[in-house]
Protein backbone atom coordinates (compact mmCIF):
# COMPACT_ATOMS: atom_id res chain seq x y z
CA UNK A 1 0.00 0.00 0.00
CA UNK A 2 1.47 3.40 -0.96
CA UNK A 3 2.50 5.84 1.77
CA UNK A 4 -0.04 8.56 2.54
CA UNK A 5 0.46 11.28 5.11
CA UNK A 6 -2.50 11.85 7.37
CA UNK A 7 -3.57 15.20 8.76
CA UNK A 8 -1.54 15.92 11.89
CA UNK A 9 1.14 13.31 11.07
CA UNK A 10 4.74 14.37 11.44
CA UNK A 11 6.62 13.72 8.24
CA UNK A 12 9.45 11.25 8.57
CA UNK A 13 11.74 9.90 5.92
CA UNK A 14 9.67 7.55 3.70
CA UNK A 15 12.42 4.93 3.46
CA UNK A 16 9.84 2.17 2.69
CA UNK A 17 8.96 4.06 -0.50
CA UNK A 18 12.52 3.72 -1.75
CA UNK A 19 12.04 -0.04 -1.90
CA UNK A 20 9.26 0.47 -4.43
CA UNK A 21 11.54 2.18 -6.94
CA UNK A 22 13.66 -0.23 -8.97
CA UNK A 23 17.37 0.51 -8.70
CA UNK A 24 16.99 2.74 -5.63
CA UNK A 25 18.28 1.21 -2.45
CA UNK A 26 16.93 2.34 0.89
CA UNK A 27 19.25 4.21 3.22
CA UNK A 28 19.25 4.82 6.93
CA UNK A 29 18.80 8.59 6.52
CA UNK A 30 16.90 10.94 4.30
CA UNK A 31 19.97 12.43 2.66
CA UNK A 32 20.01 11.96 -1.09
CA UNK A 33 23.22 11.12 -2.87
CA UNK A 34 24.88 14.08 -4.62
CA UNK A 35 23.99 14.65 -8.26
CA UNK A 36 26.48 12.91 -10.51
CA UNK A 37 28.01 14.68 -13.50
CA UNK A 38 25.64 12.83 -15.80
CA UNK A 39 22.69 13.68 -13.56
CA UNK A 40 23.62 17.37 -13.54
CA UNK A 41 23.89 17.37 -17.34
CA UNK A 42 20.47 15.76 -17.63
CA UNK A 43 18.97 18.22 -15.16
CA UNK A 44 20.55 21.12 -17.05
CA UNK A 45 19.07 19.83 -20.31
CA UNK A 46 15.66 19.54 -18.67
CA UNK A 47 15.82 23.09 -17.33
CA UNK A 48 16.89 24.48 -20.70
CA UNK A 49 13.94 22.75 -22.34
CA UNK A 50 11.59 24.06 -19.67
CA UNK A 51 12.66 27.72 -19.63
CA UNK A 52 12.29 29.74 -22.80
CA UNK A 53 15.02 31.99 -24.18
CA UNK A 54 13.46 35.17 -22.72
CA UNK A 55 13.32 33.58 -19.27
CA UNK A 56 16.99 32.62 -19.49
CA UNK A 57 17.82 36.20 -20.54
CA UNK A 58 15.93 37.61 -17.54
CA UNK A 59 17.49 35.06 -15.16
CA UNK A 60 20.95 36.03 -16.42
CA UNK A 61 20.26 39.74 -16.00
CA UNK A 62 18.91 39.37 -12.47
CA UNK A 63 21.94 37.28 -11.47
CA UNK A 64 24.42 39.78 -12.83
CA UNK A 65 22.91 43.07 -11.63
CA UNK A 66 21.75 44.81 -8.50
CA UNK A 67 18.97 47.08 -9.72
CA UNK A 68 15.21 47.21 -10.03
CA UNK A 69 13.47 44.79 -12.32
CA UNK A 70 12.00 47.62 -14.38
CA UNK A 71 15.47 49.04 -15.12
CA UNK A 72 16.78 45.61 -16.03
CA UNK A 73 13.87 44.80 -18.31
CA UNK A 74 14.05 48.15 -20.12
CA UNK A 75 17.74 47.60 -20.81
CA UNK A 76 17.14 44.00 -21.94
CA UNK A 77 14.35 45.16 -24.24
CA UNK A 78 16.70 47.62 -25.93
CA UNK A 79 19.64 45.21 -26.09
CA UNK A 80 17.75 42.16 -27.37
CA UNK A 81 14.84 43.77 -29.24
CA UNK A 82 12.27 41.92 -27.15
CA UNK A 83 9.07 43.81 -26.25
CA UNK A 84 9.03 45.04 -22.65
CA UNK A 85 5.63 43.39 -22.05
CA UNK A 86 7.07 40.00 -23.07
CA UNK A 87 9.96 40.38 -20.65
CA UNK A 88 7.58 41.43 -17.86
CA UNK A 89 5.45 38.33 -18.45
CA UNK A 90 8.51 36.08 -18.36
CA UNK A 91 9.80 37.76 -15.18
CA UNK A 92 6.43 37.14 -13.55
CA UNK A 93 6.64 33.46 -14.55
CA UNK A 94 10.13 33.23 -13.03
CA UNK A 95 8.78 34.77 -9.82
CA UNK A 96 5.90 32.27 -9.74
CA UNK A 97 8.47 29.47 -10.13
CA UNK A 98 10.32 30.97 -7.11
CA UNK A 99 13.44 31.60 -9.18
CA UNK A 100 13.55 35.38 -8.72
CA UNK A 101 12.02 38.01 -6.47
CA UNK A 102 11.50 41.71 -6.96
CA UNK A 103 9.68 44.59 -5.38
CA UNK A 104 6.49 46.37 -6.28
CA UNK A 105 5.45 49.99 -6.76
CA UNK A 106 4.91 50.32 -3.01
CA UNK A 107 7.83 48.15 -1.90
CA UNK A 108 10.82 49.05 -4.08
CA UNK A 109 13.74 46.65 -3.97
CA UNK A 110 16.29 45.25 -6.36
CA UNK A 111 15.52 42.10 -8.31
CA UNK A 112 17.42 39.09 -6.98
CA UNK A 113 17.75 35.37 -7.41
CA UNK A 114 15.99 33.20 -4.85
CA UNK A 115 17.74 30.08 -3.53
CA UNK A 116 16.18 27.90 -6.22
CA UNK A 117 17.10 30.53 -8.84
CA UNK A 118 20.74 30.44 -7.71
CA UNK A 119 20.70 26.65 -7.99
CA UNK A 120 19.21 26.76 -11.51
CA UNK A 121 21.57 29.55 -12.55
CA UNK A 122 24.52 27.53 -11.27
CA UNK A 123 23.40 24.49 -13.27
CA UNK A 124 22.99 26.54 -16.42
CA UNK A 125 26.22 28.46 -16.06
CA UNK A 126 29.69 27.43 -17.03
CA UNK A 127 31.47 27.60 -13.64
CA UNK A 128 29.82 30.91 -12.76
CA UNK A 129 30.02 32.28 -16.30
CA UNK A 130 26.28 32.79 -16.60
CA UNK A 131 23.45 30.85 -18.10
CA UNK A 132 23.91 29.89 -21.68
CA UNK A 133 21.33 30.59 -24.38
CA UNK A 134 21.75 27.21 -26.06
CA UNK A 135 18.94 24.73 -26.06
CA UNK A 136 19.22 20.97 -26.06
CA UNK A 137 17.72 19.14 -29.02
Amino acid sequence: MPFQAQSGDRFTCPTPLKRLVPGVTPSDGCASPPISDGGAKNLRRLILRTLNQNQVIVLNAVAGNDQSLTSLLRQLSEDHGVPLSTLKLNARILRELNLISYGSIRDRKAARLEDLGRFVFGLLGERGGGAMLRYAD
